[in-house]
Protein backbone atom coordinates (compact mmCIF):
# COMPACT_ATOMS: atom_id res chain seq x y z
CA UNK A 1 0.00 0.00 0.00
CA UNK A 2 3.25 2.32 1.06
CA UNK A 3 4.27 1.51 -2.93
CA UNK A 4 0.22 2.65 -4.17
CA UNK A 5 -0.01 5.66 -2.29
CA UNK A 6 3.83 6.61 -3.16
CA UNK A 7 3.58 6.79 -6.86
CA UNK A 8 -0.23 7.82 -6.46
CA UNK A 9 1.37 11.13 -4.71
CA UNK A 10 4.09 11.37 -7.70
CA UNK A 11 1.28 11.50 -10.28
CA UNK A 12 -0.81 13.63 -8.03
CA UNK A 13 2.40 16.18 -7.73
CA UNK A 14 2.76 15.87 -11.59
CA UNK A 15 -1.26 16.80 -11.88
CA UNK A 16 -1.11 19.45 -9.70
CA UNK A 17 1.86 20.96 -11.59
CA UNK A 18 -0.13 21.12 -14.62
CA UNK A 19 -2.68 23.13 -12.71
CA UNK A 20 -0.46 25.38 -10.44
CA UNK A 21 -1.57 23.59 -7.08
CA UNK A 22 -0.37 24.33 -4.22
CA UNK A 23 1.49 21.70 -2.29
CA UNK A 24 1.00 23.12 1.08
CA UNK A 25 -3.02 23.21 1.34
CA UNK A 26 -3.41 20.12 -1.15
CA UNK A 27 -0.89 17.85 -0.09
CA UNK A 28 -0.79 17.08 4.01
CA UNK A 29 3.21 17.01 4.60
CA UNK A 30 4.76 16.85 0.86
CA UNK A 31 8.10 16.73 2.12
CA UNK A 32 7.55 12.98 2.66
CA UNK A 33 7.37 12.16 -0.74
CA UNK A 34 10.41 13.87 -1.57
CA UNK A 35 12.62 10.39 -1.51
CA UNK A 36 14.89 8.88 -3.90
CA UNK A 37 13.93 5.16 -5.25
CA UNK A 38 14.46 2.64 -7.55
CA UNK A 39 11.79 2.02 -10.51
CA UNK A 40 12.81 -1.37 -10.71
CA UNK A 41 12.19 -2.00 -7.27
CA UNK A 42 8.43 -1.64 -8.34
CA UNK A 43 7.97 -4.82 -10.24
CA UNK A 44 8.98 -7.60 -7.42
CA UNK A 45 10.73 -9.76 -8.01
CA UNK A 46 12.13 -7.99 -11.76
CA UNK A 47 12.46 -10.87 -14.58
CA UNK A 48 15.36 -10.53 -16.14
CA UNK A 49 15.76 -13.60 -19.64
CA UNK A 50 18.95 -13.55 -21.25
CA UNK A 51 19.62 -16.41 -23.91
CA UNK A 52 23.56 -18.78 -22.96
CA UNK A 53 25.78 -16.81 -25.30
CA UNK A 54 29.50 -15.89 -24.91
CA UNK A 55 29.05 -12.07 -25.19
CA UNK A 56 28.59 -10.12 -21.88
CA UNK A 57 24.55 -9.00 -21.43
CA UNK A 58 23.77 -6.09 -19.42
CA UNK A 59 20.97 -4.99 -17.06
CA UNK A 60 19.63 -1.37 -16.62
CA UNK A 61 19.45 0.65 -13.43
CA UNK A 62 18.77 3.74 -12.06
CA UNK A 63 17.67 6.13 -9.15
CA UNK A 64 14.56 8.26 -9.80
CA UNK A 65 13.62 10.97 -7.53
CA UNK A 66 10.05 12.09 -6.63
CA UNK A 67 8.49 14.93 -4.49
CA UNK A 68 6.72 18.57 -4.47
CA UNK A 69 10.07 20.43 -4.84
CA UNK A 70 12.62 20.38 -8.34
CA UNK A 71 16.37 19.53 -6.95
CA UNK A 72 18.05 22.28 -6.31
CA UNK A 73 21.35 20.96 -7.00
CA UNK A 74 22.64 17.57 -8.67
CA UNK A 75 22.61 14.14 -6.03
CA UNK A 76 24.59 10.98 -6.53
CA UNK A 77 23.38 7.93 -6.05
CA UNK A 78 25.48 4.72 -5.23
CA UNK A 79 24.40 1.49 -5.85
CA UNK A 80 25.94 -2.22 -4.57
CA UNK A 81 24.92 -5.50 -5.45
CA UNK A 82 23.97 -7.53 -1.97
CA UNK A 83 24.00 -11.53 -2.05
CA UNK A 84 23.22 -11.30 1.42
CA UNK A 85 19.61 -10.42 1.31
CA UNK A 86 18.83 -13.71 -1.15
CA UNK A 87 18.24 -15.74 1.72
CA UNK A 88 15.69 -12.85 3.39
CA UNK A 89 14.24 -13.03 0.34
CA UNK A 90 13.55 -16.36 -0.15
CA UNK A 91 12.34 -16.94 3.72
CA UNK A 92 9.75 -14.51 3.30
CA UNK A 93 8.35 -15.38 0.23
CA UNK A 94 8.58 -19.10 -0.18
CA UNK A 95 11.12 -19.23 -3.08
CA UNK A 96 13.97 -20.56 -3.33
CA UNK A 97 16.29 -18.73 -6.03
CA UNK A 98 20.14 -19.51 -5.93
CA UNK A 99 22.39 -16.22 -5.57
CA UNK A 100 24.31 -15.44 -8.60
CA UNK A 101 27.78 -17.18 -8.90
CA UNK A 102 30.67 -15.26 -8.14
CA UNK A 103 31.73 -14.03 -11.41
CA UNK A 104 28.66 -13.92 -13.20
CA UNK A 105 28.25 -10.26 -12.69
CA UNK A 106 29.75 -7.05 -12.38
CA UNK A 107 28.77 -3.58 -11.39
CA UNK A 108 31.66 -1.66 -13.18
CA UNK A 109 30.21 2.21 -12.50
CA UNK A 110 27.94 1.96 -9.15
CA UNK A 111 27.43 6.11 -9.24
CA UNK A 112 24.44 7.46 -11.49
CA UNK A 113 23.75 11.70 -10.91
CA UNK A 114 20.69 12.73 -10.80
CA UNK A 115 20.52 16.58 -12.35
CA UNK A 116 19.47 19.60 -10.88
CA UNK A 117 15.68 20.19 -11.80
CA UNK A 118 15.64 16.48 -12.85
CA UNK A 119 13.44 12.86 -11.70
CA UNK A 120 15.73 10.24 -13.32
CA UNK A 121 19.36 9.24 -13.30
CA UNK A 122 21.79 8.67 -16.01
CA UNK A 123 21.43 4.40 -16.36
CA UNK A 124 24.14 2.28 -14.88
CA UNK A 125 24.58 -1.39 -16.54
CA UNK A 126 25.56 -4.57 -14.63
CA UNK A 127 27.54 -6.95 -16.92
CA UNK A 128 26.27 -10.58 -16.91
CA UNK A 129 28.32 -13.55 -18.35
CA UNK A 130 25.63 -16.44 -18.96
CA UNK A 131 27.66 -19.00 -20.72
CA UNK A 132 30.36 -20.65 -18.79
CA UNK A 133 28.86 -19.14 -15.47
CA UNK A 134 25.29 -20.13 -15.11
CA UNK A 135 23.12 -23.21 -15.54
CA UNK A 136 20.15 -22.92 -18.93
CA UNK A 137 17.16 -22.45 -17.17
CA UNK A 138 18.25 -22.21 -13.45
CA UNK A 139 16.54 -18.98 -11.84
CA UNK A 140 18.61 -16.60 -9.62
CA UNK A 141 18.47 -13.83 -7.57
CA UNK A 142 20.44 -10.49 -7.83
CA UNK A 143 19.57 -8.16 -5.28
CA UNK A 144 20.61 -4.50 -6.34
CA UNK A 145 19.93 -2.11 -3.43
CA UNK A 146 20.68 1.52 -2.68
CA UNK A 147 24.03 2.38 -0.87
CA UNK A 148 24.13 5.88 -0.28
CA UNK A 149 22.64 9.11 -1.78
CA UNK A 150 24.88 12.65 -1.06
CA UNK A 151 22.87 15.46 0.34
CA UNK A 152 20.00 15.76 2.44
CA UNK A 153 17.76 13.09 0.30
CA UNK A 154 15.90 10.35 2.26
CA UNK A 155 15.81 7.40 0.39
CA UNK A 156 11.86 5.36 0.17
CA UNK A 157 13.03 1.94 1.66
CA UNK A 158 10.03 0.29 0.03
CA UNK A 159 11.98 0.77 -3.23
CA UNK A 160 15.26 1.16 -2.32
CA UNK A 161 16.12 -2.71 -3.70
CA UNK A 162 15.51 -4.39 -6.48
CA UNK A 163 15.54 -8.16 -7.02
CA UNK A 164 16.53 -9.39 -10.10
CA UNK A 165 15.26 -13.09 -10.97
CA UNK A 166 17.89 -13.85 -13.76
CA UNK A 167 17.72 -16.91 -16.42
CA UNK A 168 19.84 -18.16 -18.54
CA UNK A 169 18.03 -19.49 -21.86
CA UNK A 170 19.77 -21.60 -24.70
CA UNK A 171 18.80 -20.17 -27.94
CA UNK A 172 16.62 -22.33 -29.80
CA UNK A 173 13.93 -23.01 -32.26
CA UNK A 174 10.36 -22.71 -31.69
CA UNK A 175 7.99 -25.55 -32.91
CA UNK A 176 4.51 -25.97 -31.83
CA UNK A 177 2.62 -29.19 -32.06
CA UNK A 178 -1.41 -30.14 -31.78
CA UNK A 179 -3.17 -33.76 -31.84
CA UNK A 180 -6.70 -33.27 -32.73
CA UNK A 181 -9.36 -36.36 -32.69
CA UNK A 182 -11.86 -34.88 -35.43
CA UNK A 183 -14.32 -37.17 -34.77
CA UNK A 184 -15.39 -40.37 -37.19
CA UNK A 185 -18.59 -38.73 -38.35
CA UNK A 186 -17.16 -35.04 -39.03
CA UNK A 187 -16.99 -35.14 -43.04
CA UNK A 188 -17.03 -31.40 -43.55
CA UNK A 189 -12.93 -30.34 -44.02
CA UNK A 190 -13.72 -26.76 -43.89
CA UNK A 191 -15.15 -27.02 -40.65
CA UNK A 192 -12.49 -29.38 -39.21
CA UNK A 193 -10.00 -26.90 -40.66
CA UNK A 194 -11.78 -23.55 -38.40
CA UNK A 195 -10.80 -25.56 -35.89
CA UNK A 196 -6.96 -26.04 -36.58
CA UNK A 197 -6.04 -23.19 -38.34
CA UNK A 198 -6.25 -20.38 -34.89
CA UNK A 199 -3.69 -22.38 -33.45
CA UNK A 200 -1.39 -22.83 -36.46
CA UNK A 201 0.35 -25.73 -35.61
CA UNK A 202 4.16 -26.64 -37.11
CA UNK A 203 3.20 -30.51 -37.35
CA UNK A 204 -0.11 -31.61 -36.52
CA UNK A 205 -1.90 -35.13 -35.69
CA UNK A 206 -5.78 -35.61 -37.48
CA UNK A 207 -7.19 -38.67 -36.25
CA UNK A 208 -10.54 -40.65 -37.80
CA UNK A 209 -9.96 -39.81 -41.12
CA UNK A 210 -11.88 -40.86 -44.22
CA UNK A 211 -9.79 -41.82 -47.91
CA UNK A 212 -12.44 -42.01 -50.97
CA UNK A 213 -15.17 -43.79 -48.56
CA UNK A 214 -18.57 -43.94 -49.36
CA UNK A 215 -19.57 -42.27 -46.66
CA UNK A 216 -17.55 -38.87 -46.76
CA UNK A 217 -18.29 -38.99 -51.30
CA UNK A 218 -15.23 -40.60 -52.16
CA UNK A 219 -13.25 -37.75 -50.51
CA UNK A 220 -9.60 -37.95 -49.98
CA UNK A 221 -10.05 -36.08 -46.59
CA UNK A 222 -6.11 -35.92 -45.80
CA UNK A 223 -5.18 -33.87 -49.06
CA UNK A 224 -8.61 -32.00 -48.58
CA UNK A 225 -7.50 -30.99 -45.23
CA UNK A 226 -4.02 -30.13 -46.32
CA UNK A 227 -4.76 -27.33 -48.37
CA UNK A 228 -7.36 -25.76 -46.07
CA UNK A 229 -4.85 -25.96 -43.51
CA UNK A 230 -1.75 -24.69 -45.74
CA UNK A 231 0.25 -27.76 -44.32
CA UNK A 232 1.39 -29.80 -48.12
CA UNK A 233 3.58 -32.26 -46.06
CA UNK A 234 1.58 -35.13 -44.77
CA UNK A 235 1.50 -38.95 -44.14
CA UNK A 236 -1.60 -41.03 -43.98
CA UNK A 237 -1.47 -44.39 -41.71
CA UNK A 238 -4.60 -46.98 -42.33
CA UNK A 239 -5.72 -48.80 -39.17
CA UNK A 240 -8.43 -50.22 -41.09
CA UNK A 241 -6.65 -50.74 -44.83
CA UNK A 242 -10.16 -51.56 -46.44
CA UNK A 243 -12.82 -49.81 -45.47
CA UNK A 244 -16.48 -48.51 -47.07
CA UNK A 245 -15.17 -48.24 -50.44
CA UNK A 246 -12.22 -46.94 -49.00
CA UNK A 247 -9.90 -46.58 -45.90
CA UNK A 248 -9.87 -44.96 -42.73
CA UNK A 249 -6.79 -43.85 -40.07
CA UNK A 250 -4.82 -41.12 -38.86
CA UNK A 251 -2.99 -38.35 -40.79
CA UNK A 252 0.86 -36.49 -39.58
CA UNK A 253 0.49 -33.13 -41.31
CA UNK A 254 3.90 -30.57 -41.19
CA UNK A 255 4.36 -26.94 -42.72
CA UNK A 256 8.24 -28.87 -42.53
CA UNK A 257 9.26 -30.66 -45.47
CA UNK A 258 9.29 -34.69 -44.66
CA UNK A 259 13.08 -35.80 -44.69
CA UNK A 260 12.16 -39.21 -43.98
CA UNK A 261 8.80 -41.05 -43.13
CA UNK A 262 7.42 -44.40 -41.91
CA UNK A 263 4.52 -46.09 -40.55
CA UNK A 264 3.60 -49.20 -38.16
CA UNK A 265 0.28 -50.79 -37.79
CA UNK A 266 -0.26 -51.66 -33.96
CA UNK A 267 -1.65 -55.10 -33.19
CA UNK A 268 -4.77 -55.30 -30.85
CA UNK A 269 -4.73 -59.51 -31.08
CA UNK A 270 -8.15 -59.31 -32.03
CA UNK A 271 -8.37 -59.78 -36.58
CA UNK A 272 -11.58 -58.35 -36.11
CA UNK A 273 -11.18 -54.92 -34.64
CA UNK A 274 -9.61 -51.37 -36.10
CA UNK A 275 -5.47 -51.93 -35.61
CA UNK A 276 -3.20 -48.71 -34.30
CA UNK A 277 -1.87 -46.51 -36.35
CA UNK A 278 1.33 -45.29 -35.82
CA UNK A 279 3.13 -42.78 -38.19
CA UNK A 280 6.79 -41.62 -37.74
CA UNK A 281 7.88 -38.30 -39.62
CA UNK A 282 11.47 -36.38 -39.16
CA UNK A 283 11.49 -33.26 -39.92
CA UNK A 284 14.44 -30.52 -39.89
CA UNK A 285 13.72 -27.27 -38.46
CA UNK A 286 15.44 -23.55 -39.30
CA UNK A 287 18.54 -24.07 -37.72
CA UNK A 288 19.06 -28.05 -38.88
CA UNK A 289 17.85 -29.54 -35.95
CA UNK A 290 15.63 -33.07 -37.20
CA UNK A 291 12.88 -33.38 -34.93
CA UNK A 292 10.74 -36.93 -34.90
CA UNK A 293 7.26 -36.83 -34.77
CA UNK A 294 5.00 -39.58 -33.84
CA UNK A 295 1.64 -39.65 -33.51
CA UNK A 296 -0.97 -43.00 -33.00
CA UNK A 297 -4.09 -43.70 -31.49
CA UNK A 298 -4.10 -46.38 -28.95
CA UNK A 299 -7.68 -48.73 -28.84
CA UNK A 300 -10.14 -47.77 -26.29
CA UNK A 301 -10.44 -50.89 -24.76
CA UNK A 302 -7.54 -52.37 -22.10
CA UNK A 303 -7.09 -55.49 -23.41
CA UNK A 304 -6.60 -54.49 -27.02
CA UNK A 305 -4.12 -51.56 -25.95
CA UNK A 306 -1.95 -53.59 -23.47
CA UNK A 307 -1.86 -55.64 -26.83
CA UNK A 308 -0.59 -52.72 -28.76
CA UNK A 309 1.72 -51.32 -25.86
CA UNK A 310 5.02 -54.09 -26.41
CA UNK A 311 5.03 -52.63 -30.39
CA UNK A 312 4.81 -49.17 -29.35
CA UNK A 313 7.87 -49.53 -26.96
CA UNK A 314 9.80 -51.56 -29.49
CA UNK A 315 9.53 -49.35 -31.79
CA UNK A 316 10.09 -45.72 -29.80
CA UNK A 317 13.00 -47.18 -28.32
CA UNK A 318 14.53 -47.20 -32.06
CA UNK A 319 14.80 -43.71 -31.18
CA UNK A 320 17.97 -43.35 -28.58
CA UNK A 321 19.74 -39.40 -29.91
CA UNK A 322 16.95 -37.34 -31.93
CA UNK A 323 14.81 -35.29 -30.27
CA UNK A 324 11.20 -37.03 -30.07
CA UNK A 325 7.73 -36.47 -29.90
CA UNK A 326 4.75 -38.26 -29.64
CA UNK A 327 1.14 -37.54 -29.35
CA UNK A 328 -2.23 -39.42 -30.07
CA UNK A 329 -5.06 -40.54 -28.29
CA UNK A 330 -3.67 -42.86 -25.59
CA UNK A 331 -7.12 -43.77 -24.42
CA UNK A 332 -5.93 -43.60 -20.83
CA UNK A 333 -5.67 -41.15 -17.67
CA UNK A 334 -1.99 -39.25 -16.88
CA UNK A 335 0.18 -39.61 -15.22
CA UNK A 336 -0.83 -43.38 -13.50
CA UNK A 337 -2.24 -44.78 -16.63
CA UNK A 338 -0.52 -48.40 -17.59
CA UNK A 339 0.52 -46.93 -21.12
CA UNK A 340 2.16 -43.81 -19.57
CA UNK A 341 4.17 -45.65 -17.16
CA UNK A 342 5.35 -47.36 -19.33
CA UNK A 343 6.03 -44.59 -21.40
CA UNK A 344 7.89 -42.72 -18.50
CA UNK A 345 10.06 -45.56 -18.18
CA UNK A 346 10.84 -45.55 -21.92
CA UNK A 347 12.27 -41.75 -20.84
CA UNK A 348 9.56 -39.90 -22.10
CA UNK A 349 8.76 -36.83 -20.48
CA UNK A 350 5.39 -35.14 -19.50
CA UNK A 351 4.97 -31.80 -20.02
CA UNK A 352 3.06 -29.99 -16.82
CA UNK A 353 2.41 -31.86 -13.75
CA UNK A 354 -1.11 -31.08 -13.87
CA UNK A 355 -2.61 -31.12 -17.38
CA UNK A 356 -5.68 -29.61 -18.57
CA UNK A 357 -8.36 -32.45 -19.62
CA UNK A 358 -9.01 -32.29 -23.04
CA UNK A 359 -13.29 -34.26 -22.83
CA UNK A 360 -16.16 -33.95 -23.07
CA UNK A 361 -16.01 -30.69 -24.87
CA UNK A 362 -18.14 -28.64 -22.45
CA UNK A 363 -16.32 -28.91 -18.70
CA UNK A 364 -13.46 -31.23 -19.66
CA UNK A 365 -12.64 -34.06 -17.18
CA UNK A 366 -10.95 -36.96 -18.85
CA UNK A 367 -8.10 -37.34 -21.02
CA UNK A 368 -7.70 -38.45 -24.79
CA UNK A 369 -5.00 -37.02 -26.54
CA UNK A 370 -1.81 -35.96 -24.82
CA UNK A 371 1.75 -34.99 -26.01
CA UNK A 372 5.07 -36.36 -24.65
CA UNK A 373 8.51 -36.13 -25.75
CA UNK A 374 12.01 -37.38 -25.13
CA UNK A 375 15.91 -35.72 -24.85
CA UNK A 376 14.61 -33.34 -22.59
CA UNK A 377 18.02 -31.54 -22.57
CA UNK A 378 16.66 -30.62 -26.23
CA UNK A 379 13.18 -29.10 -25.74
CA UNK A 380 11.72 -27.06 -23.16
CA UNK A 381 8.12 -26.66 -23.35
CA UNK A 382 6.70 -23.24 -23.50
CA UNK A 383 3.35 -23.66 -22.93
CA UNK A 384 0.59 -26.17 -23.09
CA UNK A 385 -3.28 -25.83 -24.08
CA UNK A 386 -6.10 -27.52 -25.04
CA UNK A 387 -8.37 -25.78 -27.70
CA UNK A 388 -11.76 -24.52 -26.81
CA UNK A 389 -14.17 -25.87 -29.88
CA UNK A 390 -14.14 -29.07 -31.54
CA UNK A 391 -15.70 -31.02 -33.94
CA UNK A 392 -16.05 -34.21 -32.19
CA UNK A 393 -16.34 -34.94 -28.24
CA UNK A 394 -12.29 -34.37 -27.98
CA UNK A 395 -10.66 -30.53 -27.86
CA UNK A 396 -7.64 -30.49 -30.07
CA UNK A 397 -4.56 -30.67 -27.62
CA UNK A 398 -1.62 -27.95 -28.10
CA UNK A 399 2.18 -28.16 -27.10
CA UNK A 400 4.41 -24.88 -27.77
CA UNK A 401 8.17 -26.37 -27.25
CA UNK A 402 11.76 -24.62 -27.71
CA UNK A 403 14.07 -27.11 -29.47
CA UNK A 404 17.74 -26.77 -29.09
CA UNK A 405 20.44 -27.93 -31.37
CA UNK A 406 22.17 -29.75 -28.91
Amino acid sequence: MKRINYLYAIALFVSCCLVACKYDTDIPNPSDYAKVYMPQAIDTPARRTFVMADTLQSIVIGAAYGGPNSLESPIEVTFRVDPALVDAFNNANGTSYAPMPAGSYELPNPKASISAGGVSSSALRIKVKTKGALEPFKQYLLPVTIDQVNGNIPVNESLKTTYFVVEGQREGTPLKVMSFGKGSGAHNMALVADIINPHNPDILLVREMDINTNRNGKIDQAAALAELISMPHYLYIPSIASYDGGSYGATIFSRLPIKEQIYHILPTGDINTEKGPLGIITVALADGTEVVFAGTHLNSNATRRAAQLPELLNVMNTYTTQPLILVGNFNERPPSGPVYVSLADAQFIFPCSTCPANTPVTNPVNYSDFILYKQPNRFRVMGYTVGTTSTSAHLPVIAQFQVYKD
